[in-house]
């Protein structure tokens, strides 16, 4: 038990804020950064899920302080090197973390985006198919009665040169 009290708990709600459990109050990057340099266990959670957050937000902590300009705090060939040896484990940190789940949702928003369309062209093709059909039905129906009037014509025009009928 003297193990889980030494490491701070800092819980991440949705709306970004971090809140250190042990303080009782919200922190910042910066201040978890604190921690961290000072020698403390630092263990971030998304407050819903229980997520472990903690590689991503010292990644965070790591990306905000070269973005400031703090060069000496990682060397480029430290950087290198982790890339080196970590890019395996980074990538399933992101593919566990929010990036992960944000990836997946995005893949299953497309696949029922795709699947509406598929869905929306059936029901256009089928009813352009049943509208074919009808039309093939009248155009049947045309020509039989075309067939119909040429064999009366036909009729009417062999009555009418016939030699009973030219007296």
């Amino acid at each position: 038990m003297a193990e889980a009290e030494q490491i701070r708990v800092i819980k991440r709600y949705t709306n970004r804020k971090l809140y250190d459990t042990r303080d009782s109050r919200y922190v910042t990057l910066d201040r978890i950064a604190e921690f961290v340099r000072n020698g403390e266990e630092v263990k971030v959670v998304d407050n819903r899920s229980k997520a472990d957050l903690t590689k991503v937000t010292l990644a965070q902590i790591i990306y905000e302080e070269q973005k400031r300009g703090n060069s000496s705090a990682w060397s480029v060939q430290s950087l290198r090197g982790f890339i080196q040896e970590g890019r395996a484990k980074l990538l399933s940190s992101l593919k566990e973390g929010p990036v992960g789940k944000l990836v997946g949702r995005a893949e299953e928003l497309g696949a029922e985006v795709y699947s509406a369309a598929d869905d929306r062209v059936r029901t256009l093709l089928e009813s352009a198919t049943a509208h074919v059909k009808q039309l093939q039905g009248e155009v049947l129906r045309l020509q039989a009665r075309i067939e119909e009037l040429e064999a009366k014509l036909r009729q009417s025009s062999s009555k009418s040169e016939s030699p009973d009928n030219l007296e």
